[in-house]
């Protein structure tokens, strides 16, 4: 009985122990505390909309549009889709050119520990990641129910 009780006491202490914490892995559910992999907020327009759009680096998504928001994982297709569209950006410089004209939007992007902001007209290198961004939000946050969603 002696022996049972000493070997839960040394089980209890080695699994509190920080030596013996189990990292997360990719496919082993959310981390305890995800790192953003990518950030996205499209703000203004003549109807003032604000949009954004955080995931991290196994997929799962929240996005905002309004007072809508939504959480989601998005498919490996999707992941792979949006990242190769954020790996053409080279201008990580911000810029206010546009952000004078009336009803312009303004886009906010952070990957790889890189942010931007540019406004109205964007690089040609950062249409094909804005323009998958706006996807994933059209398809997942804006997008009204279907019947099978209940």
């Amino acid at each position: 009985m002696v022996k049972h009780l000493l070997a839960v006491a040394i089980l209890a202490v080695a699994a509190t122990s920080p030596a013996t914490a189990r990292a997360a892995v990719p496919g082993d559910g959310a981390p305890e505390a995800p790192q953003r992999t990518v950030f996205y907020q499209k703000t203004g327009g003549f109807a003032g909309i604000r949009q954004t759009l955080v995931v991290d680096r196994y997929g799962q998504a929240r996005g905002r549009s309004g007072n809508t928001v939504v959480t989601f994982r998005l498919t490996p297709a999707e992941f792979r889709f949006l990242l190769q569209g954020l790996s053409y950006i080279r201008t990580w410089s911000s810029s206010p050119v546009g952000c004078d004209v009336p009803d312009h939007f303004t886009y906010t992007l952070e990957h790889q520990g890189r942010h931007a902001t540019r406004c109205h007209d964007l690089p040609a290198d950062w249409r094909p990641a804005i323009t998958r961004l706006d996807e994933v939000i059209a398809r997942h946050v804006t997008a009204p129910p279907t019947a099978s969603d209940d």
